[in-house]
């Protein structure tokens, strides 16, 4: 739980900044001073919430009951919906000779980890890849005007995933999830 809390925690961080944006030059040679920007803690106090409303978790595991870090990926990404209100949508992505041996099963136990958080605002969407995974995660993001993609080292190091096309395709931010 320690670890959910602090990938949590540094995902949610915003730079803090008190001071006043420097002032730009319009073309006449008049000066305009810009506002200041707020910090996260900021937004939560005036009822902002999080940024993320829109969550893309993405599951590249053949482990029919899901591996460890998908389940990390799971319970951060509730973590992190039910914080903001948020919405949770879950790409399960079949990549030809990782293909789960019980395609029926895996959706099955993520519907149990998620019920078994009690989080009901979620949907599933699988796809079969026939491109690169990071573009079509990139793709899928967009589609989905998604706000933060998570996504397992584990699809990183078993390199299903190219971490430079991610963050070349993928417009949102990305949380790797140990």
């Amino acid at each position: 739980d320690t670890m959910l809390a602090t990938s949590a925690r540094l995902a949610l961080r915003a730079p803090q900044r008190q001071t006043a944006v420097p002032a730009r030059r319009h073309a006449t040679g008049a000066s305009r001073r810009l506002a200041p920007l707020r910090s996260a803690s900021d937004d939560s106090a005036m009822g902002g919430g999080l940024p993320y409303k829109h969550l893309l978790l993405t599951i590249l595991d053949a482990n029919s009951y899901l591996s460890n870090g998908s389940k990390q990926g799971v319970a951060t990404a509730v973590q992190m919906a039910s914080l903001a209100a948020g919405k949770v949508t879950v790409l399960v992505v079949d990549e030809e000779g990782t293909t789960a041996k019980n395609p029926a099963e895996r959706i099955d136990a993520l519907n149990w980890h998620f019920n078994d958080r009690a989080f009901s605002n979620f949907s599933i969407l699988e796809k079969d890849i026939k491109t690169p995974a990071s573009v079509l995660i990139g793709d899928v993001a967009d589609e989905l005007e998604a706000d933060l993609v998570l996504l397992s080292t584990e699809a990183v190091h078993a390199k299903h995933v190219d971490a430079n096309q991610l963050a070349e395709f993928v417009s949102c931010p990305v949380l790797l999830l140990p």
